[in-house]
């Protein structure tokens, strides 16, 4: 049906003589449109990429904000995690014991 309507649409146009003006358009009208809209995708491209960019840096500054409070809150200067309990260094007898054990095992 589109084939059929394009086609006679065509055809009206040859008649009363509009497919001249056609390639005129398309040599004058048309550039200019087409420069127009690529003008305007890059114009949106770009303040979308800035704005994208811009929402990134704030989120970035405030996950950061809230890590140096948690770290401040925490007393953490170096920014370091540690145990709250510290091991005691394990004693000779108690190495013993513990490689006592670790053979047992291995030999069952």
């Amino acid at each position: 049906m589109e084939d059929r309507l394009g086609a006679a649409t065509r055809g009206v146009a040859e008649k009363v003589g509009l497919a001249n003006k056609k390639d005129a358009f398309d040599a004058t009208v048309r550039p200019p449109m087409a420069a127009a809209t690529r003008s305007l995708s890059d114009a949106i491209y770009t303040t979308t990429a800035r704005t994208m960019d811009g929402i990134e840096g704030a989120a970035g500054s405030f996950s950061g904000w809230i890590v140096q409070n948690i770290r401040a809150g925490l007393g953490l200067v170096d920014g370091s995690l540690r145990p709250a309990t510290t091991p005691e260094p394990e004693t000779l007898q108690e190495r013993r014991d513990r490689e006592e054990k670790e053979r047992r095992v291995r030999s069952q």
